[in-house]
């Protein structure tokens, strides 16, 4: 008993100005309490004379039955000669719980010490920072961007969009690895100068860059990043965030090859008008002078001096005649008489052509579809495209020897196959018969491919004119598209397509003469605001023994046409007038007399203006320049 009193005299000393709360018990069944400190008391607020013994103090600091179970059926783990920390809710006398961390030791003489400590404000922290750590991965998880934390070259954290951008299976998947086996090859030395500017502080935070990665199954892709420095766990590190940019990428490359082809379409568009009003206007020009070196012909005697004067002139006008027509071709009104037409056909038939106009050394090949489907267009213009693109392929073999190879075939065109083709907004998905002129020249770089649809562009020397610009337009208008394959060194492939023809589609005939009265009895009214077509034609038609009436533009022709409308036979009408035009004189004079003929005159083709008039029974068309004979075959088939 002696030693225990001194064991507990000494411990008693030594808990007296202790800062943690202590208690001292027996270790007998009766658990009596011999010692409480007033650290104890300041915690609990409990007294001896509170809990006498240790099943008073076990039934008032633990109120809840089950967890008091829980505290006494642990107890005799908790007790040891070196004592053991553990955490338990106590109550206290005011009705407060705390969170106390107690060590219970066994003392010599059947005595226990337990000591505790309020750690409920630690506990209280270390909640709020598992909640804080919590929500932060959560919202770091939340991310629709990669982040990975680079340390000692290995990736030591990663949220859940670097999981599923990498493809891998879990986390533990990606850490440990380096984020450098991500990087693509191509990459790589970019990202090596940047990541030693970035531990140098020259770039911190680095700025967001383009790179191209590779998943963990070996897909590329292209991503944007943007890393900087951080601490983890008291080592530097590189916080590095990344997004998979490869959609946005496609849909900005596709931005671009829209705006770009819109900006294509809208520059041919532009100098498609320009060229169109050009030749119209040209044309005008051209009947005053191939109109009147006509008139001159039929009145000079064969053996005049200044003849050959006047058909060098008449010659030299139907050569410009003919750039006008290329100029409409350009512009995609260059349909003239749309035909039924077999490609096969227009082949053979001017096979013989195409082999004089290239090169000796070259040699021509034809592979023909035997069961081609036949197209609509115009075999002239056709034709033009067959002698251009030939002519191009012989000038790409240089050295003047080598193939070139003309077929013939069907294809099904979806929209994606159409799309990024040189064509307009009338093509549409469908099934397409395609001519196509291969060579094994020297071939063409993409840059130039995109230009040589272009007006006035070459290769070869200056001035060489509209080229496959009017092959451009001719396609164009017959509703059709041209794809071209070039590689430098392997040749080159240009396949045109043509819509097939519609079977159930009519064609529009020129009605059959119905007048029987001899010209000079006829009455003729000729409306153009050009001065020289009137003049001109005014000769024309007198010559040919017609009485003339001529009107400067619509208006004029109205009254003119209410004031004669009875002898007026024929009215030979302009299609483009100021203030009316011929669409609106038409309208107003089958107003007035519906069974007026009316022969249609325009520096445009045949397809273009007449189609402006289509189902409105018009007599007949005829296109400036003409000459005297022209006009009077015009008239006869009317007039009869």
């Amino acid at each position: 008993m002696g030693q225990a009193v001194t064991t507990f005299d000494f411990v008693r000393a030594a808990l007296d100005n202790a800062p943690c709360g202590a208690v001292v018990a027996s270790t007998t069944s009766t658990g009596t309490i011999d010692y409480i400190n007033r650290e104890f008391t300041a915690l609990t607020g409990y007294t001896i004379d509170d809990v006498p013994t240790i099943p008073d103090w076990v039934e008032r600091a633990y109120p809840d039955p089950e967890y008091r179970a829980f505290v006494v059926g642990n107890w005799e783990r908790d007790v040891t000669e070196t004592g053991r920390d553990v955490v338990y809710r106590v109550r206290t006398k005011s009705g407060a719980d705390k969170e106390l961390l107690m060590r219970a030791g066994l003392l010599p003489g059947e005595l226990m010490v337990v000591t505790m400590l309020d750690v409920s404000p630690h506990l209280t922290y270390q909640c709020d920072l598992r909640e804080s750590e919590a929500r932060y991965r959560a919202v770091i998880d939340s991310m629709s961007s990669g982040l990975v934390v680079h340390s000692q070259g290995r990736i030591v954290f990663a949220n859940q969009a670097a999981v599923d951008l990498a493809r891998a299976s879990s986390r533990e998947e990606l850490i440990g690895r380096s984020v450098l086996s991500f990087v693509h090859p191509d990459s790589l030395p970019v990202v090596h100068a940047r990541i030693k500017a970035l531990y140098k502080k020259e770039i911190s935070p680095a700025p967001w860059i383009e790179e191209k990665w590779v998943r963990l199954d070996g897909e590329s892709f292209d991503v944007e990043v943007s890393a900087s420095q951080v601490d983890w766990k008291g080592e530097p590190a590189s916080q590095v965030v990344f997004n998979d940019i490869t959609e946005r990428k496609r849909m900005e490359q596709e931005r671009r090859t829209f705006e770009a082809r819109v900006q294509y379409v809208q520059k041919m568009e532009s100098l498609g008008v320009l060229a169109g009003g050009v030749a119209h206007d040209f044309n005008n020009l051209l009947v005053g002078i191939l109109g009147n070196a006509d008139l001159a012909l039929t009145e000079l005697p064969p053996e005049s001096p200044v003849r050959g004067y006047i058909e060098g002139i008449e010659r030299a006008s139907r050569r410009a005649a003919d750039l006008a027509r290329q100029m409409l071709a350009y512009s995609g009104k260059g349909r003239f008489i749309v035909e039924r037409l077999d490609l096969n056909r227009l082949i053979a038939e001017i096979t013989h052509l195409l082999e004089a106009s290239i090169s000796k050394k070259a040699v021509l090949k034809t592979v023909l579809r035997e069961d081609l489907p036949v197209i609509e267009g115009d075999p002239t213009q056709i034709r033009q495209v067959m002698m251009n693109l030939v002519t191009n392929a012989s000038e790409a073999l240089k050295t003047g020897s080598g193939s070139i190879t003309l077929s013939t075939g069907v294809m099904e065109c979806d929209a994606d196959y159409l799309k990024p083709l040189v064509v307009n907004d009338e093509v549409r998905a469908g099934t397409y018969a395609y001519l196509e002129v291969s060579d094994t020249g020297i071939g063409m770089d993409s840059e130039t491919v995109q230009k040589i649809f272009d007006p006035f562009f070459t290769t070869k020397f200056t001035g060489r004119g509209l080229g496959l610009a009017a092959v451009q337009g001719i396609v164009k208008g017959h509703r059709g598209a041209i794809k071209v394959y070039s590689e430098p060194g392997t040749g080159t492939t240009v396949k045109v397509l043509f819509p097939m023809a519609d079977p159930g589609r009519s064609h529009v005939t020129t009605p059959p003469p119905t007048a029987t009265k001899a010209a000079r009895e006829r009455t003729i009214l000729l409306v153009d605001d050009e001065e020289t077509v009137r003049t001109v034609g005014m000769h024309m038609l007198r010559r040919a023994g017609y009485h003339v009436l001529t009107a400067e533009d619509g208006r004029a022709a109205i009254e003119m046409f209410s004031a004669h409308a009875d002898e007026i036979e024929c009215v030979v009408l302009d299609l483009s007038m100021p203030h009316m035009d011929g669409e609106e004189t038409f309208r107003e004079l089958r107003r007035i007399r519906p069974d007026v003929k009316v022969l249609l005159s325009s520096g445009y083709i045949e397809q273009d203006a007449v189609n402006r008039f289509s189902g409105k029974k018009l007599a007949g068309f005829i296109q400036k320049p003409y000459r005297s004979t022209a006009l009077e075959e015009a008239l006869g088939k009317i007039l009869g």
